[in-house]
């Protein structure tokens, strides 16, 4: 017989639960969405847009025998996972089998996303986007490559992230259901643990620094080619990368790293909360928290795919003429490191959210 720890008065597990008692709905709607429009996809013949068919297997394995495989289970997984996610939202209480199934789902699920099916065409968007976008007003012409640049990969690699979004979301409320927690903060009066406002405080800050420390060696290394220093590389390919313009490139994105790196510091200084007085007009306002959560946590989970793309090519020597060897590490390894960039961001994330989130309106408790 299934037992609970119950809590020392009654909280509400489900009503009120506001976002996150939907959550569970919503995911598996997602979940019943893509698996119906994949099968109609593979019924008519088609394949679902894994990776671009004319990249070899041996550079994108998603082309080979495991995308011939995830073509026909990932419907299926989809399927599964929505009866399990209308489970955890029809049941009260749910008992341990339901919720160590929503729970172990939701990393299958995570670890099938960022480490299969999703690569570095994400990040690489967002570090290109203000080139992109000032390319784009000067020239407005450039739209017109949009259709090449494998968009349809591209919206289903984001549909993908945004799955796991929801997958983390429904297992999240399953745990706080099945422990008697309030659905829409977690807590508990017996205490918060590690999860509290203090402890989040002392685990929080150097997560944190560990979390900015990789953008910047990113920054570092490429701020140091543009100004003619070989740190990391040959001089050789140093002197390749200024011939063909690679090295302004890669200030571009070692600048989005360098800023990256102070907006994650941002998450254990005063400033990431609060907008410094001296600033005109918003000195002194309150930074609202999902304006830093929701930014911080989608780059969390994007890097994790680009670092494990990085290693696979690092490990395969498929890096497509760009040197890689113990003279020229700098070329990938602190790229590899996104893979865990990655989680340290979304630790990091999570401790600010839990400094910051106040008072529960729905259950009352505090800290």
């Amino acid at each position: 017989m299934t037992t609970h720890s119950a809590p020392s008065r009654p909280l509400k597990t489900d009503a009120g639960g506001g976002v996150m008692t939907r959550m569970p709905l919503a995911t598996a709607a997602a979940a019943f969405l893509y698996a119906g429009i994949a099968a109609l996809l593979l019924l008519n013949g088609d394949r679902l847009p894994l990776q671009d068919p004319q990249i070899p297997a041996a550079v994108a394995p998603l082309n080979g025998a495991v995308g011939d495989l995830l073509n026909y289970t990932l419907p299926a997984l989809a399927a599964i996972g929505g009866f399990i996610a209308l489970a955890v939202h029809a049941v009260r209480r749910p008992g341990r089998a339901l919720a160590i199934s929503a729970t172990a789902f939701a990393v299958i699920y995570t670890a099938l996303v960022l480490l299969v099916m999703v690569d570095s065409r994400i990040l690489t968007l967002l570090g290109y986007l203000p080139y992109l976008a000032f390319n784009a007003i000067m020239n407005p012409g450039v739209l017109a490559s949009m259709p090449e640049q494998g968009w349809p990969i591209l919206l289903h690699q984001l549909a993908a992230v945004g799955g796991v979004g929801l997958w983390l979301f429904t297992a999240a409320t399953a745990v706080r259901k099945y422990y008697g927690a309030c659905v829409k903060c977690g807590r508990k009066h017996d205490g918060g643990g590690w999860l509290s406002a203090a402890s989040a405080g002392r685990w929080g800050t150097p997560v944190t620094i560990a979390a900015a420390a990789i953008p910047a060696v990113y920054a570092i290394i490429r701020f140091a080619w543009a100004a003619g220093i070989p740190l990391g590389i040959s001089s050789d390919f140093l002197h390749r990368m200024q011939e063909n313009g690679m090295v302004y490139a890669g200030l571009g994105l070692a600048s989005m790293a360098f800023a990256g790196t102070l907006l994650t510091l941002g998450l254990i200084q005063h400033w990431g909360s609060a907008v410094p007085r001296r600033v005109p007009l918003l000195g002194g306002r309150r930074i609202p928290i999902l304006l830093a959560v929701l930014p911080a946590s989608f780059v969390a989970v994007v890097t994790v795919p680009a670092g494990a793309e990085l290693i696979r090519l690092g490990f395969s020597g498929a890096t497509g003429g760009i040197p890689f060897d113990w003279t020229n590490w700098g070329t990938i390894a602190p790229a590899a490191l996104w893979i865990f960039w990655g989680p340290l961001l979304g630790a990091a994330t999570l401790a600010y959210y839990l400094k910051r989130r106040g008072t529960c309106g729905r259950c009352g408790l505090d800290g």
